[in-house]
């Protein structure tokens, strides 16, 4: 089964979360990070789930909570 993932925006940045920024992630995540901002639990390809594994939350326009399930 396809891991989903889930990115949902947050005001509030705990001081003890690791941060990555877009232009850190693979450019398989790059791709699909527009979707994933827009969608609840999106399925995807387990090596795209493995770029996002290392971050609670993501930084691009925005910053974004990460949850890989």
């Amino acid at each position: 089964m396809s891991p989903r993932l889930t990115l949902e925006p947050v005001d509030n940045i705990p001081s003890d979360s690791q941060v990555c920024h877009y232009d850190e992630l693979s450019e398989d995540a790059k791709e699909e990070l527009p979707l994933l901002t827009v969608s609840d639990g999106v399925s995807v390809d387990g090596s795209i789930a493995d770029g996002f594994h290392n971050c609670d939350l993501v930084k691009s326009t925005d910053y974004y909570e990460v949850s890989v399930v």
